[in-house]
C-alpha cells in the first residue's frame, strides 16, 4: 500500500535537499577556496616581507659601498716603502690586527719580485660581528705602517631563513650584525722596494753601498 506525502512531508524533505546542498556547497567549494586564499594572502605578506628585508639589504651594502670609497680615496701622503723581504714585520701587523675577529684565515700567493718595487699578496677572510667591526678592521689593514693597497674586497652578512628575513631587515638598520656574522674576503697587497744593480747605479755611492 502506497501513501502520499503531505505537503509538509514535502516542504521538509525539500528543507533537507536545501541543507545537503548548502553542506556540499561549503565542504566541496567554500572552505577550500577559502583556504587556498588564507594561504595566498599568508605567503603574498611573506614575500613582502622578504623583499622589504633584501631593499634594506641592498641599501646597506651600496652605504657600505661609498663609505669603503671615500676611505680608500682619502689616502695620505705616499708613505715610505719596506725593503724586501718584509714578510716578518707584515705577519706581525696582520696577526695584531686580525686578532680582534672570530676567526681568521690568510692565504700567501706568489711573490712578485721581476721589478724594483715587488709585490706581496695576500688572500685573507676573516669574521667579525657586525658591519662596524668589519669596518674597523679594514680601516686598520688601509692604514698599515707598510706600504699596501687593499683589492676585491667582499662582505657577506649572515641570513636567516624564512619568516624571520623581516628581522634581519630591523637588525642591519643599525649596522649590528647577528648569529652569522659578517664575513670579509679580500686581498692585501703589500709593495716592498728591492735594489737591483740598475738601481743601486742610479743611487748616490754612499746610499747605494
Amino acid at each position: 500500500m502506497r501513501r502520499q506525502l503531505t505537503v509538509r512531508e514535502w516542504l521538509l524533505l525539500a528543507l533537507l535537499g536545501v541543507i545537503l546542498l548548502v553542506s556540499g556547497y561549503i565542504s566541496l567549494f567554500y572552505m577550500p577556496m577559502t583556504s587556498e586564499r588564507d594561504r595566498c594572502i599568508a605567503e603574498a605578506e611573506n614575500c613582502r616581507m622578504q623583499t622589504e628585508a633584501l631593499q634594506v639589504r641592498v641599501e646597506d651594502k651600496k652605504r657600505m659601498e661609498r663609505e669603503l670609497e671615500e676611505i680608500f680615496a682619502a689616502d695620505s701622503d705616499p708613505r715610505s716603502i719596506a725593503p724586501y723581504d718584509n714578510l716578518k714585520p707584515v705577519m706581525h701587523e696582520l696577526n695584531g690586527t686580525l686578532a680582534t675577529t672570530r676567526e681568521y684565515s690568510l692565504n700567501f700567493g706568489t711573490v712578485d719580485a721581476s721589478q724594483p718595487i715587488v709585490r706581496r699578496q695576500i688572500s685573507m677572510n676573516f669574521t667579525v660581528d657586525s658591519y662596524a667591526a668589519a669596518k674597523d678592521v679594514l680601516q686598520k689593514l688601509h692604514d698599515s705602517d707598510y706600504r699596501c693597497m687593499l683589492d676585491n674586497v667582499t662582505i657577506n652578512f649572515g641570513q636567516r631563513s624564512g619568516d624571520e628575513a623581516w628581522i634581519d631587515a630591523w637588525w642591519y638598520r643599525g649596522g649590528e650584525g647577528d648569529e652569522g656574522g659578517v664575513s670579509v674576503n679580500g686581498t692585501i697587497v703589500y709593495f716592498e722596494y728591492q735594489k737591483t744593480a740598475r738601481t743601486a747605479a742610479k743611487l748616490p755611492e754612499a746610499e747605494a753601498e
